[in-house]
């Protein structure tokens, strides 16, 4: 699998001297690389929308930039929709599963004081399901080894974000 999206939304409130409390959507999307399954030829994709609570504290350096450690716990629908999958089971694979997501951010604000801010995000996602062959509908995933794939499913990810803080003018 590819990793190709991983975004969202959230709203997150500052309860208290940096603390903060948020919720929100995300949505990230894996598509086959049928480099890796020999050729085979199997196209689509892992669609994985959830929903989180966050949890981070966030601490300005300087009137501009502040840096953000936060983990986000929520639900996650996984649906793997391909060919072999259409085929076999006239739709698409589905597990639900909880994730786990560690993630550090560096906030720059477009101007000291400002509502307006970019980012730069770094996590590592912990899903509590196992990929295997039923993800893509077959009895062995080619080219690998259970070993391979055994264990949750997790994936590093690294990003550019936009954060507007209400109420500051």
């Amino acid at each position: 699998m590819e990793g190709l999206f991983n975004g969202g939304g959230t709203y997150q409130y500052n309860v208290f001297g940096g603390l903060t409390l948020g919720a929100g959507l995300k949505y990230s999307y894996f598509n086959i690389n049928t480099f890796a399954l020999n050729n085979a030829a199997i196209g689509g994709g892992l669609h994985m929308p959830a929903v989180y609570g966050k949890l981070g504290y966030e601490r300005f350096t300087t009137d501009r930039v502040s840096f953000t450690p936060s983990v986000r716990v929520g639900y996650s629908m996984n649906i793997s929709a391909n060919d072999s999958c259409r085929i076999k089971l006239d739709g698409p694979y589905t597990v639900s599963s909880w994730f786990v997501e560690p993630q550090i951010e560096m906030v720059l604000l477009t101007e000291k004081a400002s509502p307006n801010g970019f980012s730069l995000v770094v996590g590592y996602a912990f899903y509590g399901f196992e990929f295997g062959p039923e993800f893509i509908c077959t009895d062995v995933i080619p080219n690998s080894v259970p070993e391979h794939y055994e264990g949750i499913s997790r994936f590093f990810s690294i990003g550019f974000g936009y954060r507007y803080y209400l109420g500051r003018k």
